[in-house]
This record gives structure tokens, sequence and C-alpha cells, in this order.
């Protein structure tokens, strides 16, 4: 662990160019000019863009990695049966994170979907076929005030009532027959009331399952793993950001009894809440492929790619009067690395809204980190560039800061 810290920290500093082949983040898939095939886009008169903002759903998640674009192709040209395909993948991921089951979802709010559903029927096909209608089903879900969230509505789509929280004694006074499910929100913005081991306990000692979001706490892929190791009864996680499978999936891992009254609940079988929220054989695939792929690279080995990429471009614009950029690593569950760039307003008449949106109206157009995200400076993630698209970014980012100064 020491050692792993001391390689984090040290990339503050440049890495050796020789690392700049390194294929650990970037893959064979970057966009390049139509090659005897058709602009599908161009003829939607749609025009691509640069990512340098990170895996955004706005932005249409991360890039799939080479791998999980190979595995996808070959499951869209042969067919299996679809449960015994769920059946497979979900061995194989409960095998390579360590947990008792797992199932890919159509999304981290699908998994929260059904998971809750889960929780709220256990295996009674009766109740299974109720849902949303909870007469005589146990549907509060038992959450922290301070864990509330845009995305718990998915909580409720199964008929769940959210109970807020604030302290143990609250829970101990809120369990009730018609208790269903405990959630945890991990990370958060506004901390915990009632941190994570002892809401665990609680649940533990009411016989309460437990319910962990943990969409947004990778990379590195290896977080799943250890979460798993926690004692969460349910786990979900998006798919298609810091895993980099597929963007409209999702993982959902814990309790062998609670995951298999999930995939109850969701397609393809015709009782389940979670009908709709299907699930392809090109996805359950590439999601496992993406989580194989992801846990045998580093976060080291991770870092050394972008802190090259970044490379580049800090070289690009280090000439440039006023300027300081500068790389760091996100404190936050889903450890990130950025490039903060900033410039003397005095030497550069340029305000950071207008640095925006002149990368945005370029051509070609590069979008960065989101303001409201940042603290309202300007960042950069490496997370999505292509190969080759960080020195686009580096002589973009060099011709507006020179336009200006």
């Amino acid at each position: 662990m020491t050692r792993r810290r001391t390689i984090i920290k040290g990339l503050a500093s440049a890495v050796p160019f020789g690392l700049m082949s390194s294929n650990v983040a970037g893959d064979d898939t970057a966009p390049k000019s139509v090659q005897g095939g058709r602009d599908y886009f161009g003829e939607l008169g749609l025009k691509p863009f640069i990512n340098a903002a990170g895996a955004y759903s706005a932005y249409g998640g991360a890039r799939m990695r080479s791998e999980v674009v190979e595995a996808m192709r070959y499951a869209a040209t042969r067919k299996v049966k679809v449960q015994d395909l769920h059946d497979a993948v979900g061995q194989r991921i409960a095998a390579l994170v360590g947990s008792e089951a797992a199932m890919v979802t159509s999304g981290a709010t699908a998994s929260m979907v059904v998971g809750t559903a889960a929780c709220m029927t256990l295996a009674d096909e009766q109740k299974m076929r109720q849902l949303p209608v909870t007469d005589g089903i146990p549907n509060e879900v038992i959450i922290q005030k301070k864990h509330r969230y845009t995305y718990d509505r998915a909580l409720t789509v199964p008929g769940a009532i959210l109970i807020e929280v604030e302290s143990e004694a609250d829970v101990r006074t809120t369990v009730n027959e018609r208790t269903a499910m405990m959630f945890f929100l991990k990370p958060t913005q506004r901390g915990d009331d009632i941190p994570a081991d002892r809401f665990r306990a609680l649940a533990a000692e009411f016989g309460i399952p437990t319910f962990c979001d943990a969409a947004t706490t990778t990379p590195p892929a290896s977080n799943v793993s250890d979460t798993a190791k926690e004692g969460f009864d349910l786990v979900c996680y998006s798919g298609g950001k810091g895993l980099r499978g597929p963007y409209s999936a999702g993982l959902l891992i814990g309790r062998l009894d609670l995951i298999a009254a999930a995939r109850r609940h969701a397609a393809p079988n015709d009782i389940s809440i979670g009908r709709g929220m299907k699930v392809s054989i090109e996805e359950y695939l590439g999601m496992l492929v993406a989580l194989e792929t992801g846990l045998q690279i580093s976060e080291a080995d991770d870092f050394a790619w972008k802190q090259a990429r970044f490379d580049n471009i800090i070289e690009a614009i280090r000439d440039i009067a006023g300027v300081t950029a500068s790389t760091f690593v996100s404190e936050s569950h889903a450890r990130e690395m950025y490039l903060n760039i900033d410039w003397d307003r005095t030497i550069i008449d340029l305000s950071r809204e207008e640095f925006v949106r002149e990368l945005r109206n370029h051509e070609p157009s590069v979008e960065v980190r989101l303001l409201q995200f940042s603290g309202g400076r300007i960042q950069l993630s490496a997370t999505v560039l292509a190969d080759g698209e960080d020195v686009i970014v580096g002589d973009i980012v060099r011709n507006v800061l020179r336009r200006h100064s």
C-alpha cells in the first residue's frame, strides 16, 4: 500500500515519455475519418466533439475499451439463450469481485429498481406480480436525510416509500414490520450522520437488507471488489462510466437470494417490474469483459497513461505568459486524475466561461469539465480522450489562450 501511494504521489511530476505508448487507458477505437463506410453522424447533421470533460451521461459516458467492443461484436453475430448467458456472466462476475452473486442490469438506476423490488418481495411471486401496488408488502426504505439525491426516486418505482433518518436513534424508532430495506449512498456530497459500518450493523441487528449505491465510485475497477467485502447485501454500479463498459449497462452484486429475486424482477421475465429495463446479449458480454479488463489495470498504470496525455497539453501551453497548469488526483471514492489550467487575467483577458464557450464553438469542438462540478475552475479529464486527441486539445487550448494574450 505504501509503495502504491508513493507511485501515485509521484505522478505530479513528469512521466517518462516512454509511457506515452501505453494503451492502458486508451484504445484503438478512436474516432477516425470515415474509411470506406457511411458517416452516420454526418448524415444526421451531427458533429462529433472531443471529450476532455469526463464520462458524463450527457456526453455519452466513457469510451468503451477495445476489448469490450470486440466482445459485443462477437455477441452480435451469435445467439445463446438469455437466461443461460445471464447465469454464466453473473457467476463469472461474482467470482471476479468476491460476492455471492451478481447480475448485469441496464444501468445503476435499473439496479436500484430491481434491487429494491427484490427486498420488498423476496421470492414471493404473488407479491412480485402485485408491484407497484404494495398492499400487504413491506415498502418502507430507510435513508439518511443527507443521502437524499436526484436518483433516489428510482427506489420509489416499485412502490417504496422513503423514510428519512438522521441518527441511530431515528433508525431504532423507525424500523417496523413494513421496513423492506435500508439504503446507503456512496459517496455523498454532505457526509454521513451514520457511518457505513454502523448503518450495516443496525440493519443486521433488525434483520433488514442493506442496499448501497456505489455507481460513481469507479475507477479504479478494484473498488467493486473492495466494496463487495464491506458487507452490504446489495451494491450497484454504473457500467458505462468508470468501468468503461456499455453505456446502457450496470452491475448489481450481493446476496444470493436477493440477486435471484432481482433477476425475477428484470427482463425477460414477464412478471417483472423491470420488464422494460432490457439488457442485450451484447451488453451482458460487454459488461463482463469491461470488468475483467478493468481489474487487470492498476491504478498507477492508468494514472501514468493519463499523465502522459496531460503532459502533451501542458507542453503546448508551457511558454504562454501568465498560464499555469498542474495535475491532481481527486480524493473521492472514484479516484480520477484531472488537469487544472489557470491564467492571470491581467495578462490574458479571458473569463473561464468565455474559454469554455470558445472551446465548444471551435472546429473540432472540445468539451472540458463542467464548471459546476469543478468549483468554477477549468479542469480537463483524459478518461475519454482517444490516442492523439490530447495533442489536438493542446493546440486548441494554446490558440484560444494566445488569442487573448
